[in-house]
């Protein structure tokens, strides 16, 4: 094979090892993304359920102060009866009014609240569904995940084989120059040559090194040093 062609090989094979590893790296970050999709769900669905417990709460509670207030609005309307004095049964009458406007804010928040809490049982299948899918979907992910990155590492492995043998069909003095620029600076150590011009950093190359090219022999672009071989 020449070794225009041997270098197009590998310079294929260093960025498709590129590529591979630009994927395997991104998959970590990809499955992150999707759990803090996953804990966001989460924390709705706890949310949902959370209201819920605080709204009963909510309830109990009222219900307990509307009972109290009853009791005290029965205590002062007793008392009502044994009073003459014209002055203290007329506070003891703005205390009741008092009670009594208490206890209808009390009964009318109650009623919000039990009026609250049905609409958010009602709710709960269409959450508890949404959180199961949620569940669902980041399992098939990850699962999928799981399974592109066996295909990504099982083509990195059958890749770093064809790239080793590739290489090994390197002349001795061009391996030792290659094997210096690609520890440097890896598949940009090369570039195709398309239109007598240096994909690499585009820059015209001159007659005499096309020449030189076609005849197959090691060339470096004169402006960015790449190696050089024809793109096809």
């Amino acid at each position: 094979m020449p070794v225009t062609d041997t270098l197009r090989e590998c310079h294929r094979l260093r960025k498709h090892l590129r590529e591979l590893q630009a994927e395997i790296d991104r998959g970590p970050r990809l499955l992150a993304g999707r759990e803090e999709t996953l804990e966001a769900e989460r924390q709705e669905h706890a949310a949902h359920h959370a209201n819920i417990t605080k709204l009963k709460l909510k309830q109990r509670e009222d219900e307990v102060s509307l009972k109290e207030t009853e009791t005290r609005l029965a205590k002062l309307e007793a008392q009502l009866t044994g009073i003459s004095v014209q002055k203290e049964y007329a506070a003891k009458e703005s205390e009741i009014a008092q009670a009594k406007a208490k206890r209808g804010d009390l009964e009318d928040t109650i009623l919000a609240t039990i009026t609250a809490i049905e609409e958010q049982t009602a709710l709960i299948p269409a959450v508890e569904q949404k959180w199961a899918e949620a569940q669902a979907d980041f399992a098939a992910f990850r699962q999928e995940a799981a399974e592109r990155l066996e295909r990504l590492k099982s083509d990195q492995e059958a890749s770093r084989a064809a790239l080793q043998k590739a290489e090994a069909d390197l002349p001795e003095d061009l391996r030792t120059k290659y094997q210096t620029m690609v520890k440097v600076h890896g598949a940009e150590a090369m570039a195709a040559v398309k239109n007598k011009t240096c994909q690499g950093c585009r820059t015209g190359l001159a007659e005499q090194r096309m020449i030189q090219l076609s005849g197959s022999g090691l060339i470096l672009c004169p402006n960015c040093g790449k190696l050089l071989y024809p793109s096809d």
